[in-house]
Parts: structure tokens; sequence; C-alpha cells
């Protein structure tokens, strides 16, 4: 199960590692503004659990599991974003809730509500 920071820390790297092209820790480090140490540390984690790979001073690239990992948590958070953007504006703290809410749901739910979500956002 990934904690509150890693879903958080995942959601936002996405946009580097869903296109495919990578991203070096460096950059992680800079865009969400963590420690190099602490960015290189997140991705030995998630290499460890097989979402993501990466060669030493690699790109880290999201594994076939981890991009589907991903997309489903992605569309949660959307679907929770929006949800809360209805109901209370755009809140950026409300991200940060939604993060703690993907992290304490089991991974079951998180594909349950994929799967009756999916196609409102294909």
């Amino acid at each position: 199960m990934l904690s509150a920071d890693e879903i958080m820390q995942l959601i936002q790297s996405l946009i580097w590692l869903l296109a495919g092209v990578g991203v070096k820790n460096v950059e992680l480090a800079n865009a969400l503004e963590y420690s190099k140490p602490s960015v290189h540390n997140m991705l030995k984690s998630l290499a460890e659990m097989g979402i993501v790979s990466q060669k030493s001073f690699g790109l880290a690239h999201f594994t076939d599991d981890g991009r589907e990992i991903a997309k489903k948590y992605r569309l949660c958070f959307e679907l929770l974003q929006n949800k809360m953007n209805e109901l209370i504006g755009d809140d950026s703290a409300a991200e940060i809730a939604i993060c703690g809410i993907l992290a304490d749901m089991p991974y079951e739910k998180i594909e349950e509500l994929y799967k009756a979500n999916k196609k409102h956002f294909e």
C-alpha cells in the first residue's frame, strides 16, 4: 500500500512519467521542491514496489504495472478533486486531503472506482 506522501509524489510526477520521456531525480526534486536525497529514496521505494524503473543516474520511468496503477490513482484523484471543487471551490489544501483519502483506501476500492468511472475520463 502506498503512503499519502508516495501517492502525492506519484500524482505530481505523472506529467513526466506518463509522457514516457522519463524524469531525472534532480528535475523531479526541483518540481516537487524536495531534496535530491528525498526524491532518490522515493524513487527507490517505488522501484522496490515495481512501480518505476531507474538505472543508476538515469531517467526514471513507470513500469507497465506502475503506469496502470498511476492511471487508476490519477483518475480517482481527478474524480475526487472535481467533487471537492463542486463543494468548496478550487482549493489546494483539498489536494492534500484527497491524497490522504486515496492513501487510506484499499487498492481494491481504487480499482472499483476506476472501473466504475473510467468511461467519464476517456
